[in-house]
């Protein structure tokens, strides 16, 4: 990590408990319900899973549509021109980078920096409690807890400000802003109801008050600086706190709310996006890792987001580890998001979507990992380091045929 970020103190709440396990045991959290001067800390786990399983190489990614009037290329406002591919055509290499949470200053200042340096931009999932401060808290009511209860803590009233001034730049640059719900309630971290435990209702509610925030930070803080550039129609998607939820529960309001992905059910490997019920289905792979792990286990599959990865390794904590445990533990995973990429590149050309936080988990080496691997792969030939929303137009102006090839390849599953 640059040396800016490597200064920063993370200033946070550890709501995680000491308890850590893997698979759906409970991780105890305590509800924040007014607690001054809380930091955000989108931290609870997300669970490891899947398996590597085995494939027949890939079929050649190159297209043949079928005759038929070419479907005409859209220019999108951030610029990226989503383009039908021609006869015989490959794919372009995506390469989808988000990040939960999105609200800490120190980094978004990281990553617009990096931004200046290679042609890469992002999505933000943002929790709409970060709209708020401890004094303006009651302004959100969760399902199934009292109003102003929040598993993730408050903004200061100073950093609201500078939480919105972030995100319009952000949106100015061309970035996306989707929405990662509200509270962050997760039953898998001990809590009595949330995601997995939500109707259809439930989460009709956090979408409701969600784009209600958005609205109205202004109104709700009082705050003296512009409003938040960010319009309905242009939150395209999401990612539930926690991976948490049923797609029978969740997908029906993310189609009365308008949105058009999904990013929160992994997928085994490499594989095409597909639809379901009108929303693509953009979750993170499950793919093994480079190298063993610290136990000695090797070939372990892993989503591809950055706490997986933390747990895998180190049980999500860095207590006792040495400068250089944490700088092999980047190092591993830079390595595994190289193998990921030159199987994807070099194989079916399956979008390869990455999740992390605003966090410098293990001595930031994860922050370190995904900086250098964007800045050697961004920019690359027939590279697009772009947003889900751009990868959604791309694959929404393709042929029905074309998609079908596409999705009809195998997963790639190893390295």
């Amino acid at each position: 990590m640059r040396g800016e970020v490597r200064a920063v103190r993370a200033r946070l709440t550890v709501l995680v408990a000491v308890v850590l396990l893997v698979s759906g045991v409970a991780v105890g959290v305590r509800l924040l319900h007014g607690s001054a001067g809380a930091r955000p800390y989108d931290a609870l786990p997300t669970v490891v899973g899947g398996s590597s399983g085995s494939s027949s190489p890939p079929s050649s990614p190159t297209v043949t549509p079928t005759p038929s009037a070419s479907p005409a290329p859209v220019t999108l406002p951030d610029g990226f021109v989503a383009r039908p591919l021609r006869p015989g055509q490959r794919p372009p290499q995506f390469v989808v980078v988000s990040f939960d949470g999105a609200a800490w200053h120190e980094m978004w200042q990281h990553w617009f920096d990096v931004a200046d340096r290679v042609p890469f931009r992002f999505t933000g999932f943002l929790s709409g409690v970060y709209l708020l401060s401890y004094d303006t808290r009651d302004h959100y009511h969760p399902p199934g807890y009292p109003a102003g209860t929040s598993a993730i803590g408050w903004m200061s009233p100073a950093d609201v400000p500078i939480e919105i001034r972030d995100l319009n730049r952000a949106l100015a640059e061309g970035d996306e802003i989707g929405t990662h719900f509200n509270g962050h309630f997760c039953v898998g971290a001990g809590l009595p109801t949330g995601g997995s435990t939500w109707n259809t209702a439930d989460w009709d509610t956090e979408l409701d008050q969600f784009f209600s925030l958005v609205a109205n930070v202004d109104r709700n803080n009082g705050l003296t600086v512009p409003r938040l550039h960010l319009p309905a129609a242009d939150v395209h998607g999401e990612r539930t706190p926690c991976l948490e939820g049923s797609r029978r529960a969740l997908f029906p309001s993310l189609r009365s709310h308008g949105l058009e992905y999904d990013a929160s059910f992994s997928r085994n490997g490499l594989a095409w996006p597909t639809r379901l019920g009108g929303i693509w289905q953009l979750g993170m792979p499950v793919f093994p890792v480079h190298g063993a792990l610290p136990d000695g286990r090797t070939g372990m599959p892993i989503t591809a987001m950055d706490y997986n990865y933390y747990f895998s390794q180190r049980g999500a904590t860095s207590a006792g580890l040495t400068p250089a445990q944490s700088a092999r533990d980047g190092l591993q995973v830079l390595a595994t998001y190289r193998d990921m990429y030159h199987a994807a590149y070099t194989g079916n050309r399956a979008p390869l979507i990455l999740g992390n936080h605003f966090n410098d988990w293990n001595r930031g080496t994860y922050v370190d990992a995904l900086t250098t691997f964007v800045e050697q792969t961004c920019g690359r030939p027939h590279t697009q380091c772009v947003p889900f929303s751009d990868l959604v137009a791309w694959l929404d102006v393709q042929r029905p045929s074309v998609l079908r090839h596409l999705q009809g390849l195998p997963a790639v599953t190893r390295p």
